[in-house]
């Protein structure tokens, strides 16, 4: 993701309401314990957990990202907060940081140090269908076998994906147009198999609100598609009970949750 498009990505989500989300995601994460966040983002939820008194490692891919959400909890005053920011691909990442209970009155948990060998956490989450910018099912068995990994047994991993229904709620004839003040984004969609789309996303971002400057910019994002039946399958074939499938039209009527419970 180009440095650009990480600044206005909060712009960009402006219509999703992180506190009913946040809410959903907290009717199965309710005791105490270790979030890790995959693609975490600009740190919207890693803050709310924080204020809630989880433990948090978030994971992206982009380094822009993760400065915005560093900035953002700072500016949140989360900073003495349990958490830790790292740059990986969620299909890789394998948890080497420890949470231990400090030795004061207020309990709070403290980052200690990282080992060598993976430490399991109490939940996982990957949010806003990241799970579709994987590049294909051998990536999905790949990132459900990491998450194997970095789970505690009776943990739960909680994710959602997007069916093919998405582009006809988003586009029109296969365009969509995105006017704010401070840019203007157009974006094309294209159906390139059976399982891969293409959305293309030309961005212009105005250089000063007092004049009608635009910076160009060009990104080509792709999505796979997965079946939700297959997922099922392979996800109680890796070690995981399916605990609840969930959908909400707040959330977009092809969206999918799938709450995991490691057996």
């Amino acid at each position: 993701m180009h440095r650009e498009f990480a600044e206005i990505y909060d712009i960009f989500m402006k219509y999703v309401n992180y506190d009913v989300w946040y809410k959903f995601l907290r009717m199965f994460i309710e005791k105490k314990g270790a979030v890790l966040d995959l693609g975490c983002g600009t740190g919207e939820f890693v803050w709310r957990f924080l204020r809630d008194g989880f433990p948090v490692i978030g994971v992206d891919l982009s380094e822009k990202m993760l400065d915005i959400s560093e900035k953002k909890l700072i500016g949140k005053n989360l900073t003495d907060s349990s958490y830790k920011l790292i740059k990986d691909n969620i299909i890789n990442y394998e948890n080497k940081t420890v949470f231990y209970k400090s030795l004061d009155v207020s309990e709070n948990e403290k980052i200690s140090e990282n080992y060598d060998e993976i430490h399991p956490v109490d939940y996982i989450i990957c949010n806003f269908d990241t799970v579709n910018y994987l590049k294909n099912e051998k990536d999905f068995f790949k990132f459900i076998e990491k998450c194997e990994k970095n789970l505690k047994k009776g943990g739960y991993l909680i994710f959602d994906v997007v069916t093919e229904d998405i582009f006809e709620e988003i586009f029109e004839n296969d365009i969509f147009l995105d006017e704010e003040p401070k840019y203007t984004s157009i974006w094309r969609h294209e159906k390139i198999s059976k399982k891969k789309h293409i959305v293309e996303i030309d961005l212009f971002i105005r250089e000063n609100e007092n004049d009608n400057l635009f910076r160009k910019y060009n990104e080509i994002q792709e999505k796979f598609i997965y079946d939700p039946e297959w997922i099922v399958e392979i996800v109680q074939n890796k070690g995981f009970e399916v605990f609840d499938t969930a959908s909400n039209p707040e959330f977009g009527e092809s969206r999918i949750f799938f709450v995991l419970k490691k057996l």
